[in-house]
């Protein structure tokens, strides 16, 4: 049943706290479930209560073919879901922050050379690793 006030962009929302929660739900890993995800990343990032995101868990699976997401928008829920599922959060803070600092870096100096410039993803990608490797250079064995 539809509520008069409710959000257009529930489906939205419900079909990426449904992607987080099976990207780190693991039956089998006691460590990793319903209510830890939604403490450390759903709570923060959608700010729902417990009990809506309860709710959006058992909306139907439908909603995930009829409400498809851009690579751009699931990457930004992909990434700090394995982060959470992989890493500690002081961990995953501090590569987070690495990487975000790399991209702003490539931003600038891209733009530096040409303003008026559109950046593509070969070139963003050349100058991120690039900024990747002069901060943290790869070891030799």
């Amino acid at each position: 049943m539809k509520k008069d006030n409710e959000s257009p962009y529930r489906y939205n929302r419900v079909v990426s706290v449904k992607k987080i929660d099976r990207w780190f739900f693991d039956q089998y890993d006691h460590r990793r479930t319903h209510a830890r995800i939604y403490e450390r990343l759903i709570r923060p990032k959608f700010g729902i209560c417990e009990n809506t995101f309860l709710d959006y868990r058992h909306e139907p699976d439908e909603l995930l073919e009829l409400f498809p997401q851009s690579p751009s928008v699931e990457f930004s829920l992909w990434l700090p879901t394995m982060e959470a599922k992989h890493m500690v959060a002081t961990e995953a803070d501090r590569f987070s922050l690495s990487l975000w600092e790399s991209i702003d870096r490539a931003f600038r100096d891209i733009l530096k050379q040409n303003p008026a410039c559109r950046v593509d993803a070969d070139t963003l990608l050349m100058y991120v690793i690039f900024h990747m490797e002069q901060r943290y250079p790869v070891k030799e064995r």
